[in-house]
Formats: structure tokens, C-alpha cells, sequence
């Protein structure tokens, strides 16, 4: 089980403070540390590499029994790359150069470097991977290779709306090529994105705010050739390592990614080249303890059965500089990271073991003091990481339950979303408020990307939730037909398919023909629409805030209403089809449920929503009807379950309580009957009432429960 910590980040933590540190991380029982590689601090001159600094941290690693991930961390460029291949520099939509600086994450400086597109860049790129990696070729202490951190295009966060990349001559190229293989002929171009040119080379990315098909081609492309970047470097390393190339998710990872469509990263094709896949996630509250659930889940989807990391967790007091939020609560630390370690991850790295002492993060996050003395979230970490290395082999061989639902995540809609209001807010917060919703029920769930969407894939769920699904790829209608009418349930939100893949307007909505599955047709929709009510089928009346769409739908033959707005107007449609059933909805019940909070990240997701309303009790119906149970059953209203299955009879039982209060509870676990029960993380063992688990928790207060 790797357990340990983010540490070196090029100038800091001081060299001197390096020996006390590691020998302390031990005591903590980790075992890894993160170490980032930054070009600008290894090779201050051209051609002169500080490989002292390498192997000095090595050495004092190996001394201290601790691995190492290595890093390249080539946005932080060398002043002397910035001034001599100033042509190489990043160009925004406005033409505009960007000269490299210092961020929050590269306080060394020089970043975001000079835009990889280039071939004199990626021959220096590589000259600088391949001489490090042979240079501690066979080092023991070297453990997982990283070839970019947290993959993305950045933003320039300073400009508003923020600053889009690259334009540079090399980027439009690649463009243009990527156009000629998506579309084949210009004719075929020309009509996706209704304009006309005399030749390929007279197309441009777009520039202004305006346009959904070119945006969103832009845009794809730009995720691709991220992801094309990750393997371009991976096989550098592996030129000269044959140990495990690693990366993980910028924030929780696409799902969560407000600014989607500027940073264009899209993890399913990001996790493909490695060999380990993961995500990042900074909560500072309780209430975002579901976001990091969502961020695991995401990260585990992604990663396709590949082995999956919380590669950075940060450990609270998120922000850093002068706005600072304190230290987070032992007991809601523990909350955070069992919740992480209960979607079966084989690994936990905290962001950071020290508190930064260069740049906006300075002051922030961290498991010690200012002077490098472990805090009481530090002592938590410790405990922590007692019951892993004790246990290790049974975290490591424990699987979740499997999910029998699913949220689609569409890509191409957070991206039509982005292209109009240069955010993703709505599409976030619908996925995230679906999520919420089962998560407050303790069912597991698995986050489908729209481009899995295939008859093979979608046969293992019992319900399929399309949030927010502006747009859907060609050919998903036939697929959804063929899960439904096989005996599958589909929730939808509204606008379905109002644009066909190319951007354009449906003829009707739903789109693709779905009007066939979901019995209705668009009758009006407006947009913005706030707050309201909608009266339900049984007479039960659901009120609302937060809604963006109020569609109204025609009912075709055979299909009902299942909600009504105030005016009579029909607010939800129901339809059988085949076995199975379709449900359409005309607001936006995801949105609506959302928390408004992600697990801290750069970008808002628009406030504190809190998500209180009625909305979360009618999905969970929709899903309890739809034959989908909890795995365990809890008797306290604030008491998460998460039950991990390991070889040999055996279950992992993870549980928290949610509130500032003591509170006793029965947990029930519905198959098999429970014969014993043992706290793992305090050696003792729990009296049993028939098949129940009664325990009394303590407020936060977390159990680790090992069950057959």
C-alpha cells in the first residue's frame, strides 16, 4: 500500500531540513514520498544538470527506507530556455505572448514554460528526461515515474474570462491536421461548422467568444493533444526505466473541472498510457467529504480496472498567502481520507508533508507546523497509516461494491456549456448534485464517459443517469434503446440532445430520435428559471431552487406524466419501453441537489447551494424502484457505509459519522449474514445482534471494521 506524501518541489523544503524530515515521514509509517523534478532548478545552466540534488535526496530516502516518485515538472522552464527561444513562447486568442513566470504550484518559476507543440522543445524535453532517468537507472529507491503533473492546458487565470492556449503557429498545424483526420473532406468541415473556406490552410481555431462547433472542435483537439503528450513523454522514460509511469487528474478530474473547455483534459484518455491513474482533491469542510467520493469514483472509472491513487490530498487549510482557512479537524481529516481509501485506491499521497514557504500556497496546507514539527493532522496521518501497514495486503486485495448505476459523463456538453457562458457550472453541479443523492444513500456508483456508451458497457447497471446531456455522440440513441428495452431504467435531465454531435440544432427534442424512448416531444423551454414546484404523480409537491431549464413536454401515446408545474404544464414524463422504462425530466434535478462545493479547487462552482430541497428524496425513489439497494444499511440519518470486498468471504466495512454529535447505530449488511466483526483499527471485536453491527460513534468519528 503506498502511503506517504508530496514533499520536494524544486527550491524547497530547504536542504536542510531534508534529514529531519524524512526520518519523521517514517514515524509516520509512510512509505513513498512525491518528489517533483523541476527543469528550471535542476539545470540552471544550459547542458549542466545538478545531479547532487538527485542523489543526495536518494540517498537520504534510501537511509530513511522510503520510495520515490519522480516527477518532470517541465512547466517550470530554465530562465536561460525562457530568453533564448522567446519564439517558442505560449500565444493566447489574442495573439498575445505569454513570458513565462511564477504560479502558485511552480513558485521556482518559469512556468508555464515554452509550448511542447514545437519539435526543437520536445528535443530538449527529451534530452532532459532521458539523462535523468539513466543517470539513476537501478536506484532502488525509485519506485513510479511521472511525466507531467496533473495533465492539462492551463489557463491564464489572471484575464477574464481566463486566457485560452496555445495559437501558436506549431498548435494551429496540429489543428488543421486533426481537422483533415476527424472530418476527411473540407466539404464535410464546411458544414459542421456552417461557414465555407477555399482550402484547409485558410482554417483557424476560433478566437472569440461566439460558436458552439468550432469551439468544441478547438477544444477536443486540444484535450487529445494533451493526452498525446502523456505518451509522447511516457515513452521517453520507458526508453531507459522499465518501472511504472504514473499520472493522475488536475481537481478532482474532468467531472469536477469547472473550466473544462478552456483546460481541455478529458482523464479516460489521459489514464490510457499509464500504468496507475489517480486524481488530486483538496477538501477544507465536511460538506465536501461526497466530492471526494465523486472524485475517487471518477478517478476509478477512468482508470478502467487499472490500479487507482489519491495522488494529491490535501491535508486542509486550503488557500494559502494571506487568506488562510485553519487546520482542519483531526476527526474530519480521517472522515476525508477513509472516504478516499474506500473506493479501493492502492494508494495515498498527501498535498504536502510541509507547509510551502515560496509563492501564493505559502503558508498553506501541510502535516507540520511552520518550523517542520508534526501538527495533530500529521499525528492523524500516522494512525492512519498504522492500520495500512498493518493491513496492507487486505487494502490492497479489497474491491468496492460494484455499481449498478451509472452517471454519464458528456464530455462534448461541458464543453457546449463552456463555449457559451465560459464555465462549466451547470454541468458540474448536475453530475455532482445525481451523485450527491446516491451517496446520502450509500450506493455505489461508477461515472460512464459518454464514449463508452455501448451495449456491452451499459448491461451491468440497472439505471443510467444522463446529467445536464446537451449533446450525446452519434449512434448513443441505439444503444439507450437497446439498454431499456432489455429491462434497463434511463433518468434524464432536459435539453437532451437539443444539439446533434456536430453543434447543430436538433430537429426536435430530445434529439437523435429519443423521442421514441422517452414519449414525448418539447412543447416550450425557458431558461434561468430559479426556483419553483412541481406536483408529483402520488399528489406528493417538491419545491425548488437552483433550476436552470423549465422544459415542458407533448405526451406521445403510451407515456404519462409524472410531475406537473403549477401551471399544469407536465414537469416529468415516464414511458415503458420494452422491459425497461425511460424517464425524462423538464428541470434540472441534478442542479438542483447540488451542494455547489467541490473538494477546493481553483475554479468556483458558483457557492454554498447546501442542496436542501425535496429533490434528493425523489431520485432516490427513482433508483430504489429501479431495484438498486444500498450494500449496507444504516440506521443513523448521518452514518455512511462503504463496504469493500475482499478474497475469501471476507468485507471491509468503512463507516463515518457525519455529525458534531455522539450517535449510536445499527448497521446492517444485506448479504451475507455478518458472524464476526473486528475494529481493525483498535484490535477489538464488536458484539453482534443477530446479523446487526450496533456501534456508538463519537462525533466525526470513523470505524474501520473488518467483517465475515
Amino acid at each position: 500500500m503506498v502511503y506517504g506524501s508530496q514533499y520536494l518541489r524544486g527550491m524547497t523544503p530547504n536542504r536542510k531540513d531534508w534529514e529531519r524530515d524524512l526520518a519523521n515521514m517514517r514515524k509516520l509509517n509512510f512509505n513513498t514520498i512525491r518528489a517533483w523534478l523541476v527543469w528550471g532548478v535542476l539545470e540552471p545552466a544550459e547542458g549542466e544538470i545538478d545531479y547532487k540534488y538527485i542523489d543526495d535526496f536518494l540517498g537520504l530516502a534510501g537511509k530513511n527506507d522510503l520510495q520515490v516518485i519522480f516527477l518532470f515538472h517541465l512547466h517550470g522552464c530554465p530562465e536561460w530556455a525562457v530568453g533564448k527561444y522567446r519564439k517558442y513562447w505560449y500565444i493566447d486568442q489574442k495573439g498575445r505572448t505569454f513570458e513565462p513566470s511564477q504560479r502558485s504550484n511552480t513558485p521556482s518559476g518559469g512556468w508555464p514554460g515554452l509550448c511542447p507543440d514545437n519539435p526543437e522543445v520536445q528535443a530538449m524535453e527529451e534530452s532532459f528526461i532521458s539523462s535523468v532517468v539513466k543517470h539513476v537507472s537501478g536506484r532502488e529507491e525509485i519506485s513510479h515515474w511521472e511525466p507531467i503533473n496533473e495533465p492539462h492546458m492551463w489557463v491564464d487565470e489572471e484575464a477574464s474570462p481566463h486566457g485560452i492556449y496555445c495559437y501558436c503557429p506549431a498548435t494551429r498545424e496540429l489543428f488543421i491536421q486533426w481537422l483533415k483526420r476527424k472530418y476527411g473532406e473540407l466539404a464535410k468541415l464546411e458544414n459542421a461548422w456552417g461557414r465555407r473556406f477555399d482550402c484547409w490552410e485558410s482554417v483557424r481555431p476560433p478566437t472569440w467568444a461566439f460558436g458552439f462547433s468550432d469551439w468544441t472542435d478547438w477544444r477536443t483537439f486540444t484535450a487529445e493533444n494533451i493526452s498525446s503528450l502523456v505518451i509522447r513523454r511516457s515513452v521517453i522514460i520507458r526508453k531507459h526505466s522499465s518501472l511504472p509511469v504514473i499520472a493522475h487528474a488536475w481537481g478532482g478530474g474532468s467531472v469536477t473541472c469547472t473550466a473544462l473547455g478552456g483546460m481541455a483534459f478529458d482523464d479516460w484518455k489521459n489514464a490510457e498510457t499509464v500504468e496507475k491513474w489517480g486524481c488530486s482533491s483538496f477538501p477544507y469542510s465536511i460538506n465536501q467529504t461526497a466530492n471526494i467520493g465523486l472524485c475517487m469514483d471518477a478517478a476509478r472509472s477512468a482508470a478502467g480496472g487499472k490500479e487507482i491513487w489519491q495522488s494529491e490530498f490535501g491535508t486542509g487549510d486550503y488557500s494559502g498567502g494571506l487568506g488562510r482557512l485553519g487546520r482542519a479537524k483531526p476527526e474530519i481529516f480521517a472522515i476525508w481520507c477513509w472516504e478516499a481509501l474506500s473506493h479501493g485506491v492502492s494508494g495515498l499521497l498527501y498535498w504536502q508533508y510541509r507547509k510551502e514557504t515560496h509563492g501564493m500556497e505559502l503558508g498553506c496546507y501541510g502535516l507540520t507546523d511552520y518550523a517542520g514539527n508534526v501538527n495533530e493532522v500529521g499525528e492523524m496521518a500516522g494512525k492512519i497509516g498504522h492500520v495500512l501497514r498493518k493491513h496492507s495486503d487486505l487494502f490492497l486485495a479489497c474491491t468496492p461494491a460494484p455499481a449498478e448505476a451509472a452517471l454519464v459523463f458528456s464530455f462534448q456538453s461541458y464543453l457546449t456549456e463552456w463555449a457559451q457562458f465560459r464555465n462549466c457550472n451547470m454541468c458540474c453541479n448536475s453530475l455532482n448534485g445525481y451523485y450527491r443523492a446516491l451517496w446520502n444513500e450509500n450506493i455505489p456508483v461508477d461515472v460512464l464517459h459518454e464514449d463508452k456508451l455501448s451495449s456491452e458497457n451499459l448491461k451491468k447497471y440497472k439505471i443510467l443517469i444522463l446529467s445536464m446531456p446537451l449533446v450525446l455522440p452519434a449512434g448513443s440513441a441505439e444503444y439507450l434503446k437497446t439498454y431499456v428495452r432489455d429491462g434497463g431504467v434511463v433518468l434524464s435531465d432536459p435539453y437532451l440532445c437539443a444539439f446533434t454531435a456536430d453543434k447543430s440544432l436538433s430537429d426536435e427534442i430530445p434529439g437523435q430520435n429519443l423521442f421514441e424512448l422517452f414519449g414525448c416531444v418539447e412543447d416550450d423551454v425557458v431558461s434561468d428559471a430559479g426556483e419553483g414546484e412541481i406536483l408529483l404523480a402520488d399528489g406528493k409537491k417538491v419545491s425548488f431552487k437552483g433550476n436552470y431549464f423549465k422544459e415542458k413536454w407533448k405526451l406521445l401515446p403510451g407515456a404519462r406524466a409524472l410531475a406537473e408545474y403549477s401551471d399544469g404544464g407536465i414537469a416529468a414524463v415516464e414511458n415503458y419501453y420494452g422491459k425497461g422504462k425511460a424517464i425524462l425530466f423538464g428541470i434540472n434535478a441534478g442542479l438542483i441537489n447540488s451542494s455547489g462545493v467541490r473538494a477546493g479547487t481553483d475554479f468556483s462552482l458558483g457557492g454554498d447551494r447546501k442542496g436542501k430541497n425535496g429533490m434528493s428524496s425523489f431520485i432516490s425513489d427513482i433508483v430504489r424502484n429501479a431495484g438498486i439497494f444500498a450494500p449496507v444499511v444504516t440506521s443513523g440519518k448521518n452514518i455512511r457505509a462503504k463496504l469493500l470486498f475482499a478474497p475469501g468471504g471476507e468485507r471491509l466495512l468503512i463507516a463515518f459519522n457525519m455529525e458534531n454529535t455522539a450517535v449510536t447505530c445499527a448497521l446492517t449488511i444485506r448479504k451475507p449474514s455478518v458472524k464476526t466483526c473486528r475494529n481493525i483499527a483498535r484490535d477489538e471485536d464488536i458484539r453482534l445482534r443477530g446479523g446487526e453491527i450496533d456501534l456508538a460513534f463519537n462525533p466525526y468519528e470513523t470505524k474501520v471494521l473488518m467483517v465475515s
